[in-house]
């Protein structure tokens, strides 16, 4: 069940510096609209929680073997190595039995927590953020999806704490145009200006990302917009794509344009979701 004054939180990463200005908190939440082939938070995607299995931590059926105890243990197996294997496609819908494996190689990805809960430990490091313009940012996962997102952010501007979000952008126009209101500074994508090719590696159209930020600019001319572009062999790594993305970046008041290089870092969490990595073969 929902609460009202709450996220849909991955994870809490403290002392972030690629996130915004000065030394940052970023807050990871969970659901996206977009399934881009490259995606490396795959396990932010879904909008509810789910299992998550990080093999090196397993210490072995001999040692332990406690995740195949009970009615549960029916999605799991062991491999030679004596180490657990999940059956992804035969996992209960109640996911807390999870909380039996003792060193959280099987675990949970996704938890509800408060607002406050969450604005309290970005405060723990305010001495901190204060170097340099520091705060908390807001990524994903898509942090629009998020019902209470605007919430947030009015209670962290309360607090006097410096607001960032990275969105793709694809999102309710008057929920954005609302959350920028108590955003300091935000990251936006535009992968591609080729509508066909935009829905075939991302899985929907870029009309709408381009049209809400051209009213995002318009609404906030002055705000701090940082357009981020993912340069991805096969997609967009080509001249004439960076060179659209570029013009069309220049015609917006006041916004930077920051290109993304290509990496696999999240190619090993696709196997421990249970899923295959798209572009693996890159």
């Amino acid at each position: 069940m929902r609460e009202l004054d709450s996220l849909l939180v991955n994870d809490v990463q403290k002392q972030a510096f690629h996130d915004g200005s000065g030394i940052r908190t970023v807050i990871f939440l969970k659901g996206c609209p977009l399934r881009c082939k490259w995606c490396c938070n795959p396990e932010s995607q879904k909008e509810t929680p789910e299992i998550i299995y990080r093999r090196q931590k397993c210490i072995g059926r001999e040692e332990c073997g406690l995740c195949r105890k009970g009615e549960e243990g029916k999605c799991i197996y062991f491999d030679r190595d004596g180490r657990a294997r999940v059956d992804f496609t035969r996992i209960p819908d109640d996911l807390q039995w999870t909380n039996i494996c003792p060193t959280g190689a099987i675990s949970i990805e996704g938890k509800r927590m408060k607002i406050d809960e969450l604005l309290d430990i970005v405060e723990q490091d305010t001495v901190l953020h204060k170097s340099g313009k520091g705060g908390v940012t807001l990524s994903g996962g898509e942090p629009l999806m998020q019902e209470n997102l605007v919430l947030f952010l009015k209670r962290a501007r309360a607090r006097r704490i410096n607001t960032a979000i990275e969105t793709c952008g694809y999102a309710n126009r008057k929920k954005l145009l609302e959350a920028a209101g108590y955003l300091d500074r935000i990251f936006y994508d535009i992968k591609s200006l080729d509508d066909t090719k935009h829905k075939i590696f991302t899985g929907v159209s870029n009309k709408v990302i381009i049209e809400n930020l051209q009213a995002l600019c318009e609404a906030f001319p002055k705000k701090h917009i940082t357009v981020r572009t993912p340069i991805v062999p096969g997609f967009n790594e080509n001249k004439s794509d960076l060179k659209d993305i570029k013009k069309f970046v220049a015609s917006l008041p006041n916004v930077k344009w920051e290109r993304v290089p290509y990496h696999t870092n999240g190619l090993i969490k696709y196997e421990m979701l249970g899923r295959e990595y798209p572009m693996k073969s890159l």
